[in-house]
């Protein structure tokens, strides 16, 4: 046997063209999304100077959240997840199409865009736990700390690096370019995800769900309201998995304070012309690409509880420093330590619904933790939007406040979490030797 050559990674040790493909679907959609998340807010400030208005955006954004993803999580739960979300892409694709021909015929209203966002964020919950999930279907277990870390940061160089400033630049030319670009972006993404769907049946032995022998998902003929009873009990259930979600809902709702009215802030306040405005975005990339590149390191220099905890404790402060300048590059700083935060909390936790929570119910409880988590977050927008009213800095402060208060609340379960997580890591990366 030929060996290979010196410095080359063990094939064991290497996450795989399937895991490679699925990153780069998951950058084109999210390369959509932040398209999306910048010309939406411009768009309506163009129609409107009302903060409650522009923050209706985010209300409408994590509406789907609460009203659609339990019922997306059974149906992760019953279908092939990578099939799911190739099919959500294409939906979404579609309705961005149609907004784009709205924009180009100069009649777009604010209802409008509600509604296109509701689709396309309808879609989301199929499509983004469908990805995260996956990630454990497609590379060792010893690895996920490595493959989380590479999708975190492709999340955050796509959504934020990329898609911002480049949805601000074209924005500046002509509002239509940026909404065409995600309509592609979607597209790209559906087509890319059937390419990985036809490599697993090619190869199953690349599939970790071909020899997998945990319980088997509820079949078609099982009733969608008894899997989604099922679900729900299991998580709601759980005392650990009830108060991180209740952990999720407060940060959730913290964050979004600021960020439902941040296109104003930023515009008014920081006066950031419109072209910069996704420059100044992406300075959360620029923490969180920094935090995907150490978290992994990090859970194992000062271990797992620290990182998430700090992580969950350095957003609210980060937030609520941007409530006490009024220069941009301060508040990005400010901002680019959320995003450092965020990413490397995101990272040390995600190995708990890929490992801890059982296979045959990840879907449902992975919905229904972003259920109560990002279904608060509309009423975080909506509080941001009537704190803006009054001082375009409040929201940053209140926000920012809620999200420590939470972490200090709930330091106990983030704690607990982490311990499971690790002992989960260990597990596996026992079994793969």
């Amino acid at each position: 046997m030929t060996s290979p050559p010196p410095g080359t990674p063990a094939r064991d040790d290497r996450l795989g063209g399937a895991f490679h493909r699925l990153l780069a679907a998951s950058g084109l959609t999210n390369l959509g999304d932040g398209m999306l998340a910048t010309a939406l807010p411009l768009i309506a400030a163009t129609l409107t100077h009302d903060p409650l208005a522009v923050a209706g955006l985010l209300v409408v954004r994590f509406l789907p959240w609460l009203l659609v993803a339990p019922f997306a999580g059974v149906l992760l739960d019953r279908v092939d997840r990578l099939r799911a979300m190739a099919a959500a892409n294409a939906v979404a694709a579609a309705a961005v199409a149609v907004l784009a021909a709205v924009v180009a015929s100069g009649r777009v209203e604010m209802w409008v865009l509600y509604a296109v966002l509701f689709v396309v964020i309808t879609c989301e919950t199929v499509s983004d736990p469908a990805a995260r999930i996956s990630v454990a279907r497609l590379v060792p277990g010893r690895l996920l700390d490595r493959a989380n870390g590479r999708q975190e940061g492709m999340h955050l160089v796509a959504q934020d690096c990329l898609a911002k400033p480049v949805a601000g630049l074209l924005f500046a030319v002509a509002a239509l370019l940026p909404v065409a670009g995600v309509a592609l972006s979607y597209a790209l993404c559906a087509v890319l995800v059937f390419t990985v769907v036809r490599l697993l049946r090619r190869r199953p032995d690349l599939d970790g769900d071909a020899a997998a022998d945990g319980p088997a998902a509820p079949g078609p003929g099982a009733g969608v309201l008894a899997s989604l009873r099922e679900g729900l009990g299991h998580a709601f259930g759980d005392r650990l998995i009830r108060r991180m979600m209740f952990t999720n809902a407060g940060t959730m709702a913290g964050i979004q304070m600021g960020t439902a009215v941040m296109v104003l802030h930023v515009r008014q306040v920081l006066e950031v012309p419109a072209a910069l405005y996704g420059v100044f975005l992406a300075a959360v990339a620029v923490g969180g690409i920094l935090g995907a590149m150490v978290a992994a390191r990090l859970v194992l220099a000062v271990g797992r509880r620290t990182v998430m905890t700090a992580g969950y404790l350095g957003m609210g402060l980060g937030l609520a420093a941007m409530a006490f300048t009024t220069h941009a590059v301060p508040a990005a700083a400010a901002w680019a330590l959320v995003g450092v935060s965020m990413t490397t909390s995101n990272i040390a936790g995600s190995v708990f619904f890929q490992t801890v929570v059982p296979d045959h119910l990840r879907g449902r409880v992975s919905a229904a933790f972003r259920t109560v988590g990002w279904g608060t977050a509309p009423a975080g927008a909506f509080a941001g939007g009537l704190l803006g009213r009054i001082d375009l800095a409040l929201p940053y402060l209140a926000g920012g406040l809620l999200m420590v208060a939470t972490v200090l609340v709930f330091r106990r379960t983030i704690a607990e979490c982490a311990r499971l997580c690790d002992e989960a890591a260990a597990r596996l990366a026992g079994a793969d030797r």
